[in-house]
């Protein structure tokens, strides 16, 4: 494979002077609040008020000049790259009603870094170009490069060729014995040699491909030709929303250029959402983690919910949750009963039903009837006795 000799000069990107700068403004005609209202739902809550605040906001535009310089041959190009939060994206401001900017409105922040990004992402636009150019130089190179060696090697062999015939005359005249033509033919031999020296052959050669090498490099400078600082307005919101128990304020924010709306965070994963739940406890909450207690139906977030009856398996809340006096279980509304006559709560499996008035009651307390013999509750045992003795004093 032949040796390329091609040079690429390193791609400089330089200002040749302060390169200019301009300040637009982008005229937003919106009403935040409105906005707000459209990205937002609430399932369980309203909205009570809702605060904003105007902030600016700014991306950039940087105009570079390219010049390709190479043959002779000067081609120049301009690009354009734009950077928003962070990033480069392909920007056209055509889409915008742009206003001149007012330097006493804002305080234009440093974009040194975005200035860096975009002139990295110009030697990437630019590679390309300076590909098919460095393409097209190596070949033509070569094809000199090639002529010059087949020049030389073509001068190398008429000189050998010149040497032979006059060695092969030489060994004729010495047959001959002409020794005047020998003399003759040896001087010969020697200026020829003086006259085409290999070292000066090959140093001659090695000049020619260095010119050539030279009429073959790629020189790409760049220049900052302008900077433009576009700033607009984009919104941060403080929202109030209640119900008829609790409310709770979040933040949330629109960028209008971008359309990029950040909503509400939720208390329990952290994650942002547009459909907010508020739980009774007061936290925000996303619908995934949103869920209801299973016996009033009010709503709470996951980390409120815990509770869960231990025999029906129902999801219940602090409100709706009862221990059971006896075995200490957490039981729901359903399964749960005071009792009449200690006052304390029961399970449902720790209750036993009368026989006579067929309500749970603890079975601890249950006495034997006079009448029937069977266990009846306290309640039901102190009606049987009241009317033994009601019944003895009617008697008499």
């Amino acid at each position: 494979m032949p040796t390329i000799y091609i040079k690429i000069l390193t791609i400089n990107i330089f200002m040749e002077k302060s390169p200019e700068l301009k300040l637009l403004k982008i005229d937003i005609d919106i009403d935040p609040k409105e906005e707000f209202k459209k990205r937002m739902s609430f399932s369980d809550s309203q909205i009570k008020k809702i605060s904003v605040k105007e902030k600016k906001s700014f991306f950039y535009k940087f105009n570079f000049e390219s010049v390709f310089e190479y043959s002779g041959k000067k081609e120049i190009f301009e690009n354009e790259i734009y950077v928003f939060n962070g990033k480069i994206i392909e920007g056209n401001l055509n889409e915008y009603a742009l206003l001149d900017g007012n330097e006493k409105e804002v305080k234009i922040p440093d974009f040194e870094n975005y200035y860096f990004m975009a002139k990295k992402e110009l030697k990437k636009i630019i590679q390309e170009k300076t590909n098919q150019i460095t393409k097209k130089l190596s070949l033509e190179f070569e094809a000199k490069k090639s002529e010059i060696e087949e020049k030389f090697r073509n001068e190398t062999s008429e000189f050998r060729k010149s040497i032979k015939e006059i060695t092969d005359n030489l060994m004729a005249l010495a047959k001959e014995g002409n020794m005047k033509k020998i003399i003759e033919e040896k001087k010969l031999i020697e200026s020829l040699k003086k006259k085409f020296n290999f070292e000066d052959i090959e140093k001659d050669k090695t000049m020619e491909v260095e010119l050539e090498t030279q009429k073959h490099i790629l020189n790409v400078e760049n220049r900052l030709l302008r900077t433009t600082v576009i700033y607009y307005p984009s919104f941060n919101f403080i929202c109030e929303i209640n119900n008829m128990q609790v409310s709770k304020s979040f933040l949330a924010n629109f960028d209008p250029v971008s359309e990029e709306f950040q909503g509400a965070i939720c208390d329990n994963c952290s994650g942002q959402t547009k459909e907010v739940y508020l739980c009774m406890s007061g936290h925000i909450t996303c619908k995934k983690c949103s869920v209801k207690c299973d016996s009033c139906k009010k709503g709470f977030c996951k980390k409120c919910l815990k509770n869960t009856c231990e025999i029906c398996s129902k999801k219940i809340c602090k409100d709706c949750s009862t221990r059971c006096f006896r075995c200490s279980k957490v039981v729901c509304k359903s399964h749960t009963q005071k009792d009449k006559i200690t006052g304390f709560y029961y399970c449902t499996d720790c209750l036993k039903r009368c026989e006579r008035c067929s309500e749970l009651r603890d079975p601890y307390s249950f006495k034997v009837s006079k009448k029937t013999n069977a266990q009846i509750c306290e309640e039901c045992f102190r009606k049987e006795m009241q009317e033994k003795v009601l019944g003895g004093v009617f008697d008499e």
